[in-house]
Order: C-alpha cells, then structure tokens, then sequence
C-alpha cells in the first residue's frame, strides 16, 4: 500500500527578490489537526513563505503541494482548501461587514452559509456591526472581520500572518482558544507571530532566519534541544535558537581560518 501523502509538503522552497534571497531551501511537512507557529525576527521570510503556499506568488525553486497536488498547477482547486489571512487584510469601501460575507460565500459557492456568518460574527464579536463598512473598524475589528470570512469557507488549511498582532491581550486569548478548536475539528493551521499568549501552546515551531529554517519542532523537543527550563516562551526560543546559530557559524569560521 503507497504511503498517504501530507496535507501539506514544502519542498525546497527559495524565493528571490532581485539579488536578494527572502527563502532559502525551506522544507517541512504539516499533517491534518496541526497549529504550527512559524516564528522569526523581522525579515525572517515568514509572510513570503505563507504566501508561498497559498500560491500567491510563486516559489523561484521547489515547490508546495497540497493534498498531493502541486500549488503551481492546481491553483483554482487548491485555493479551495487553503485561506491566507495576511497582516493588513484588504476590504471594499462599498460593501458593508455582511456583504463580505456574502460576497465569499457566493464566489466560493457556499450554500446556507447566513446562520454560520451570523455565528462567526457573534463568536469575534461584531454581530453589531454587521451593517457597517470595515473602512471604519479598528485594526482589530478589520482582522477578526478576514477571520470571520476566512472561516467561512471552512478551510483544510488555515495561514494567519501576525493575527496576534492587532488584537489586545483578551481578544488574543480567545482567538488562540478558538484556533485550538479548529485544530482539534481537524483543521490544518499555520500562523506567524512575534508573540504569542501566555499559555498558547503550539504542536510545533518553525523558526525561520534570514529566509532559512534554523529550528523545528515541538516545544518539548526544542527546550531539550536548546537547555530550556520550564514553560517555554517566544523570547526565550529564539534567543536561544539564534544564540545557537551564531555560535555554529563562529566555529565554522574558526575551524576554516
């Protein structure tokens, strides 16, 4: 019997600016009900990346296959499976929150979608603002706004980039718990974020630096990797990841000089 393919495969992945190298060979698998943080400094690569997979653009080596599809060549299918929810979400000014959702139900041909919108904006609490234009809503409100049409469609793999970010501390609890109820209905999700909440406890990490990928694994696997004692936070990681890096490439260079 053939060996099931991953819900998701990144293999290789470079992707160039001009001259300059955003990913580097980046490789890693993603399986059915995982919450993968994908975590690293500014310009680390992690919006290139998510947007690599989502085929919104397209890697200059390797590639991304979804479901045993490649991206580059199933683009109109795959897109039904994976949602890209980026850091600043773009709106129409002349639809209204709802007309949003209706706008991606119909386009994603989602019958009886009203009760599930109507829950989805109750859930991130803007049920009240159902008739008002996002041009007017918070930072915050904009991104649960995307979440919500993002949900909408149901998708098998969910990337967030900075979700955390526009939302303050209570919203950002709540959000992280009903991510893990996504996961837990078998939902595929991979988020990037400079931080994370308290007790939010990823399945794995992936640290990206300087578009390559300098750690991964789940966060007992990388607290004994790196001598890490206790609960394990953001900072603490990639300090010590990054520490480790530069301590490799010092020893590299002294034992070739």
């Amino acid at each position: 019997m053939a060996e099931e393919s991953p819900l998701l495969a990144v293999s290789g992945v470079s992707y160039r600016y001009g001259s300059f190298n955003a990913l580097t060979e980046v490789s890693f698998e993603a399986n059915p009900g995982e919450l993968i943080a994908l975590v690293g400094r500014n310009g680390a690569g992690k919006s290139t990346l998510l947007k690599s997979i989502a085929g919104w653009t397209r890697p200059s080596d390797g590639e991304v296959t979804i479901m045993g599809k490649t991206v580059a060549k199933n683009e109109r299918e795959i897109r039904q499976h994976v949602v890209l929810v980026p850091d600043t979400p773009p709106f129409y000014d002349e639809l209204t929150a709802w007309e949003h959702l209706q706008f991606n139900a119909q386009a994603n041909r989602k019958r009886d979608w009203e009760e599930h919108a109507e829950d989805l904006l109750d859930k991130y609490g803007l049920i009240n603002n159902r008739d008002a234009f996002p041009f007017a809503f918070s930072r915050g409100m904009r991104y649960k706004l995307a979440l919500c049409m993002a949900l909408l469609i149901e998708p098998k793999i969910l990337l967030l980039d900075e979700p955390l970010g526009p939302l303050d501390p209570v919203s950002a609890d709540d959000l992280w718990r009903e991510l893990n109820g996504h996961r837990d209905d078998g939902m595929t999700i991979l988020l990037s974020s400079h931080q994370l909440p308290p007790d939010a406890h990823p399945d794995r990490y992936l640290i990206l630096e300087e578009g390559e990928v300098i750690g991964e694994g789940t966060p007992d696997e990388l607290r004994a990797q790196f001598g890490l004692k206790g609960a394990i936070t953001l900072d603490d990681l990639l300090r010590s990841v990054i520490r480790a890096r530069r301590d490799a490439e010092i020893e590299e260079e002294e034992a070739d000089a």
